[in-house]
């Protein structure tokens, strides 16, 4: 459980507190100094016009006309040559040498009609240069390539660390009932220098009607890769009834191409919310070699709406595999300065003690408040 006082929502980038404007964070890692993040996202992330943000600073309670903390804000935007309509930054990670980083996300496009493989909605990035994204040589578009062998329509990178980034590459609209992640979809690695993408393989990938997403992905050391995600089995191929769902764990060896050590994860173990669809939202690795996993946890097929934010910790065993059982940190996430608890919450990134996501508090006329938050774990 958190404690009230750890958590600062709304953590923001909103100039004049307009009530139409809603930041996302959407990624986080350590910044150039102790004590301080380099954290991305976006405005109105969920819209066709989003605004790309980065943040660099302490996370820490300030607070002015709309605008959190006591560090620096960007906006980042795609250049013009890509004619994108907004752009989504879902992954940061920061390199040697001075002001310099990749960033990984999403951009949209003004289509007409429905999209095609020639004329996507949605079409990841990856970057490379100055952290205000001003390295206009640095913007790579990225259309990824489905399992099917056809461009995607929607593309979305949504991590990267030590020059491998994974997303998720879809042929069809977004499925509007989970609104994060499809049902039909497929995991991909690329490659930030190079450009190439492989897919991701998992156990039972033959089967149809079982599709992966890969959120988060965290270099070991200079082969050994552990990539995040959420596995789900559509067994009502006429409706699309997503029944089984949960967090996954799998390791990629960059030189060999293996993929191994492939374990899923239930919230709290399925010993309670055993019918929720646990989804890993990102990755962190501490220096005991412990992985800890933001996660979300969702009713899809229940009457109610229901969103839980956690924390699953998982360590190894004696053989390197992955330990079976996590423990579970449930997030309390409190709006500040009142004793309002968010009714439906996700966890989207993870470093160190500091987790970042999305909250939606009620107001009492029956709607919701929508703002992102910041959760020190120490």
């Amino acid at each position: 459980m958190t404690k009230p006082e750890s958590t600062i929502s709304p953590f923001q980038y909103n100039p004049g507190s307009s009530p139409k404007v809603v930041t996302y964070l959407q990624g986080i890692k350590g910044g150039e100094t102790d004590n301080s993040y380099l954290l991305v996202g976006a405005n109105n992330s969920s819209g066709p016009n989003p605004v790309g943000l980065v943040y660099q600073g302490p996370l820490d309670a300030a607070q002015s006309n709309g605008v959190s903390g006591s560090g620096r804000w960007s906006i980042v935007s795609i250049p013009e040559r890509f004619e994108a309509a907004g752009t989504s930054v879902y992954g940061p990670d920061r390199l040697p040498g001075v002001d310099r980083v990749n960033y990984v996300g999403a951009f949209t496009r003004d289509s007409e009609g429905s999209p095609t493989p020639f004329d996507p909605a949605v079409v990841g990035f990856t970057y490379t240069g100055r952290s205000d994204g001003s390295t206009t040589r640095g913007w790579r578009s990225i259309q990824g390539i489905t399992k099917s062998r056809q461009r995607a329509t929607y593309t979305f990178i949504h991590s990267v660390d030590g020059g491998l980034a994974v997303g998720n590459a879809d042929e069809a609209d977004r499925d509007g009932r989970t609104g994060y992640f499809s049902l039909k979809s497929t995991a991909f690695l690329v490659d930030i220098q190079s450009g190439k993408q492989s897919f991701i393989r998992f156990p039972g990938d033959r089967n149809p009607l079982v599709t992966h997403t890969a959120y988060g992905i965290w270099q070991n050391n200079n082969r050994s890769y552990t990539i995040a995600g959420g596995s789900g089995s559509v067994l009502n191929s006429i409706d699309d009834t997503l029944t089984i769902g949960d967090g996954y764990l799998i390791d990629y060896d960059a030189i060999t191409g293996r993929f191994f050590n492939y374990q899923t994860f239930s919230y709290n173990n399925g010993e309670n919310g055993a019918d929720l669809i646990t989804h890993f939202e990102g990755i962190y690795r501490d220096d005991d070699g412990a992985y800890h996993l933001p996660a979300t946890s969702v009713d899809l097929n229940g009457d109610e709406e229901l969103a839980i934010a956690s924390v699953a910790t998982i360590e190894r065993d004696r053989s390197g595999a992955f330990k079976e059982a996590a423990e579970w940190n449930t997030l309390d996430i409190m709006k500040s300065g009142t004793d309002i608890e968010s009714v439906f919450s996700t966890a989207n990134s993870i470093y160190a003690d500091q987790v970042v996501g999305f909250a939606n508090y009620p107001d009492g006329d029956g709607s919701v408040e929508p703002l992102s938050f910041a959760v020190d774990l120490s």
